[in-house]
């Protein structure tokens, strides 16, 4: 059985050292021969360094570590062509961008044996390209990974990161003066290209991380995951006493979900290999997968909604990253912990559907950043499931109500939301942090629930209401009348029910329990 390849990001090692390798060469052979500048966005331990190094392996000719794989009898390994790859990283304390991009260019003029005469970032770059292709006769093969890492690591400081911006903007001009000396280009990183900032260097490239043809060139398929894996989803199923079916379904359940195109889903390949080695499902990827700087911004953020429901955008929306001007839900996707559930493409410009793609970022989030968020401690929140239990079944409202308020407290005025859908998604999320199950928005035959909590006994049914004008009494009134018209009930024949109304009016809190039983 061949190994697992947890953190092994050089295709040549993967290959010789029997790990696994997940054939992705059938999108990457699409992708050689059907243009030249690429750029591409995937979260962090997503693949984009194992698929850069695979791509320099097939232009280097290196033909016998694909004896396997797609690409193998379709390439023409006999040529070749050099290759310039490599990884940006955020500058030590004590060193400059400048500094650290002048490292980068010196380590690869020792690796061709080329001598740079030129002083500036964009004039170095552009010479070392040119006297490569000229020592070797060919054009040069430019391979980039996470080229906004020094951007992304430093979102909180403004300052530092227009600098940045300034000196990558320089140091990225030079490939689009060298093209006629480029036969293929392709940057990864985690943030897209935004219009106004200085990645407008970079502007020539061909965004492909929406791509309906390259949403699945990193992470993992279904057919792949069961296909590659099949000894390790029996192994896992045996030691779990799991039938096949549940160990599958319950590892899509917490890693599947991420899509880029609103059609086809691919499985955290980080966690998903994690899982499979410690046999425990867990956030992987989130403990290490997350910058620090993304839970100190949310901390700060006007409107959590984004993590708290489907939220709609249009492309421009998911294209346009500000470093200056942060956007929550771009911010959001860019990082992984939001992804496309819907396209919609009747419209002249599509709109787009995003929402949290699985249980081990929605877990995740929920303990680490609405906790952050709220200043609620887990230990808190298992204290309140009891209460918030007890207070339901018993018909508390007074009791409901300061439970309610114990939780939205910590939130300021600045922060809190102004309409119904805001409580509605807050109260919700809360609700499953606390670990209850349930559904948000479940449409009936005419109408649609607000919140049904169905896994346990009896079954909840809230309705939620708010307003700055109107009665508590009224809203309450409203909610029962809409549970009562539109027959919720009838979806659970012979089921104990509580139906509850839970209002909002400014710093006010209303509430209503009733029982079928």
């Amino acid at each position: 059985m061949k190994k697992l390849p947890i953190g092994i990001q050089t295709f040549e090692d993967i290959i010789e050292d029997n790990y696994l390798y997940v054939d992705k060469t059938k999108y990457i052979y699409e992708l050689l021969n059907n243009g030249k500048p690429y750029f591409l966005s995937r979260p962090r331990r997503f693949g984009k360094s194992l698929l850069l190094d695979t791509i320099k392996e097939i232009f280097m000719g290196n033909k016998e570590l694909f004896k396997d794989q797609y690409i193998y009898d379709k390439w023409d390994w006999n040529k070749t062509y050099p290759v310039i790859n490599f990884e940006l990283s955020n500058p030590e304390d004590d060193l400059s961008l400048t500094d650290v991009l002048n490292d980068i260019l010196d380590e690869l003029s020792e690796k061709f044996d080329i001598t740079l005469k030129r002083r500036t970032l964009q004039k170095r770059f552009k010479e070392l390209i040119e006297k490569i292709s000229m020592k070797f006769d060919e054009k040069v093969v430019i391979l980039i990974d996470e080229y906004d890492s020094p951007i992304v690591s430093n979102l909180e400081n403004p300052n530092l990161v227009e600098t940045y911006q300034k000196t990558l903007n320089t140091f990225y001009k030079a490939l689009k003066e060298s093209d006629r000396n480029i036969k293929f280009i392709l940057v990864t990183g985690i943030s897209k290209f935004s219009k106004v900032s200085a990645f407008s260097a970079l502007n020539h490239l061909t965004d492909i991380s929406l791509s309906e043809k390259y949403a699945c060139i990193c992470g993992y398929t279904q057919n792949e995951l069961e296909s590659n894996f099949k000894e390790y989803l029996t192994n896992f199923a045996e030691e779990r006493d799991y039938s096949m079916d549940m160990t599958l379904e319950r590892i899509k359940y917490w890693y599947d979900g991420y899509s880029w195109n609103g059609i086809d889903n691919v499985y955290n390949p980080y966690s998903t290999l994690l899982l499979l080695e410690q046999k425990k499902f867990y956030p992987h990827w989130f403990e290490t997968g997350t910058p620090s700087f993304l839970v100190s911004l949310l901390n700060h953020v006007k409107d959590i909604s984004p993590i708290l429901e489907p939220s709609t955008v249009y492309q421009d929306d998911l294209d346009d990253f500000d470093p200056i001007n942060i956007d929550d839900t771009t911010l959001l996707f860019q990082a992984g912990y939001l992804t496309i559930k819907d396209i919609d493409k009747t419209q002249e410009e599509y709109k787009y559907t995003l929402d949290l793609p699985n249980y081990e970022v929605e877990k995740a989030l929920m303990k680490n950043l609405i906790k952050s968020y709220t200043n609620i401690p887990i230990k808190q929140l298992i204290e309140s499931r009891k209460r918030f239990w007890r207070q339901v079944n018993t018909g508390d409202c007074i009791g409901l109500k300061e439970t309610i308020l114990e939780y939205l407290m910590p939130i300021s005025n600045t922060q809190r939301g102004q309409n119904e859908e805001y409580y509605h998604a807050l109260i919700f999320r809360w609700l499953l942090t606390m670990g209850f199950e349930g559904y948000s928005n479940p449409k009936t035959y005419i109408g649609e629930m607000d919140v049904v909590l169905d896994k346990t006994d009896p079954i909840i049914i809230i309705e939620f209401k708010q307003s700055k004008t109107s009665s508590i009494k009224y809203m309450i009134n409203k909610a029962f009348t809409q549970i009562e018209e539109k027959q919720y009930e009838k979806l659970y024949p012979n089921k104990k029910i509580i139906k509850i109304a839970i209002v909002f009016k400014n710093e006010e809190i209303g509430c209503k329990i009733e029982k079928n039983y």
